[in-house]
């Protein structure tokens, strides 16, 4: 399930350039259920060790200007962003929670909510394959250790083999982790497209840890489990930091 807002000013908004947990704090305070709330916070769904919150949400869209100066971005009203997850219950209490809003503030800018959809999902049931573009950057990465013992974090490129195998890996974890299902014999690969006009490496400063993520136009393939999923839930990891939303072409 997606959901599509679209956010109006009457006055420019002027944002930081790496404002990714702005969106992620208004996520969290527009939820009505402060059980839910709490749990998708402090809890999420727990894979063995691994914790997935299973929402991703997109950059903002619209018509903007980088000040590459100030390192901030001027957007013009109106701009948009999607909220995904798999779980309905978690994007219905978001709906609820965004109609009865008066006003929505991102950092001193003071916005009101002009409109707010679902979504159409796709049908992964009659392909296997889609090409799609990122809405948000998606990230693979191993944690390392260097020879003095110290850790380091190696973010993979879409041109390395681990870059498939992990997002792979990732979304079995998450289909065990919300459904208690076993997709580890499922497939699935990702790609940069045939057909690619963008494919880029972006540096995230998200609450001062820098993420390293890849931009631009892929083509997925698997089973339709696997790709509702990657859909819903996003691909690759830190969905809910603002990374690994996708749209299909």
């Amino acid at each position: 399930m997606r959901l599509k807002v679209t956010l109006a000013s009457q006055n420019d908004v002027i944002l930081p350039v790496n404002h990714q947990h702005m969106l992620q704090g208004f996520i969290y305070r527009t939820l009505t259920d402060e059980k839910m709330q709490h749990f998708l916070h402090d809890h999420g769904f727990h894979h063995e060790k691994r914790i997935f919150k299973l929402f991703a949400f997109s950059r903002l869209m619209g018509s903007c200007v980088f000040n590459q100066r100030e390192k901030e971005i001027l957007f013009y009203s109106p701009f948009t962003f999607y909220i995904s997850s798999p779980w309905e219950e978690f994007l219905q209490n978001l709906l609820s929670g965004i109609v009865g809003l008066d006003d929505v503030f991102l950092g001193h800018n003071n916005l009101t909510v002009s409109e707010v959809s679902v979504q159409e999902t796709p049908s992964f049931d009659d392909r296997i394959s889609y090409d799609i573009g990122m809405l948000s950057p998606v990230t693979v990465y191993s944690t390392l250790y260097t020879a003095e013992g110290s850790k380091k974090t190696y973010y993979y490129s879409h041109t390395e083999k681990e870059f498939s195998e992990l997002i792979q890996k990732n979304l079995i974890k998450k289909g065990s982790a919300f459904l208690g299902q076993d997709w580890s014999e499922l497939p699935f690969s990702i790609k940069r497209s045939d057909n690619a006009v963008d494919c880029r490496q972006i540096t995230v400063n998200y609450k001062n840890t820098i993420i390293k993520g890849w931009i631009g136009d892929f083509t997925i393939s698997g089973h339709p489990l696997m790709l509702r999923m990657a859909y819903d839930a996003g691909i690759g990891s830190k969905n809910s930091q603002g990374f690994g939303l996708f749209n299909c072409r």
